[in-house]
């Protein structure tokens, strides 16, 4: 005895039809594999897309953020909290941030190194401001305005040895701690001057010593194909 599909039924083997809803009556043992293909199943066939969001898009979406951030701050600062001039940091802190990734989102033909360079002056006039906001300006051109300009150094080296040489993943690792080695002892001796001590290499010795290590392990996976095309595999990159 089988039932309709549709109500429940008891139904005859002899009825085409259910006598209560008219709902055909399909035997299982005469369904094909074709009939079962061509019809139509519970769950969509065409695969669909979500649009990839544009990078005109983002980068107005950050205007619009750092912006209403930065005008926030100085209308506060110009009304209500107006002890001192406190939103100038924040307001410059918004400045370089947007001229770091908005600008090559508007204009993909604007080159890396203009943009860098842009970003680093910007950081420059930045410290100044806070340095006419503070007593004396000693720190920042012995410690500050150094530790900036190697920073703009070992940008530049990175971008052109990431354009001349290798764009790999393995290979940006490579340059970044090159660059963060480089860095540490540079910021130490900078710092130990400012302070009149005598430049004595410590805490980036270490920093240093592990960078290399790290960096030497890069280049011999760089170097022996199989071990390069080992790890990425294992990585999935």
């Amino acid at each position: 005895m089988s039932y309709c599909v549709q109500c429940g039924v008891k139904l005859e083997q002899s009825l085409k039809n259910c006598p209560l809803c008219h709902t055909p009556v399909i035997n299982p043992n005469e369904l094909n594999v074709t009939t079962l293909s061509n019809s139509a199943g519970p769950f969509a066939t065409v695969k669909g897309e979500v649009e990839p969001m544009k990078k005109h898009d983002i980068g107005l979406w950050l205007t619009l953020v750092f912006g209403s951030t930065a005008l926030a701050c100085g209308i506060l600062n110009l009304f209500v909290f107006n002890h001192n001039y406190w939103s100038i940091p924040v307001i410059g802190a918004c400045i370089i941030i947007w001229l770091f990734f908005c600008p090559r989102m508007f204009l993909p033909q604007i080159p890396v190194s203009v943009n860098l360079i842009a970003s680093a002056v910007s950081v420059i006039v930045y410290e100044l401001a806070i340095t006419l906001m503070t007593k004396g300006d000693r720190w920042f051109h012995e410690l500050v305005l150094p530790i900036t300009l190697v920073i703009m150094v070992l940008t530049a080296l990175y971008g052109i040895l990431y354009k001349f040489v290798s764009t790999s993943l393995i290979a940006s690792a490579l340059y970044l701690f090159i660059d963060a080695a480089i860095l540490s002892v540079a910021v130490e001796c900078f710092v130990d001057r400012f302070l009149k001590q005598e430049i004595h290499i410590f805490w980036s010795a270490i920093v240093f010593s592990v960078c290399a290590v790290i960096s030497v392990a890069l280049i011999a996976i760089l170097s022996i194909r199989r071990l390069r095309e080992t790890v990425r595999k294992r990585l999935h990159f």
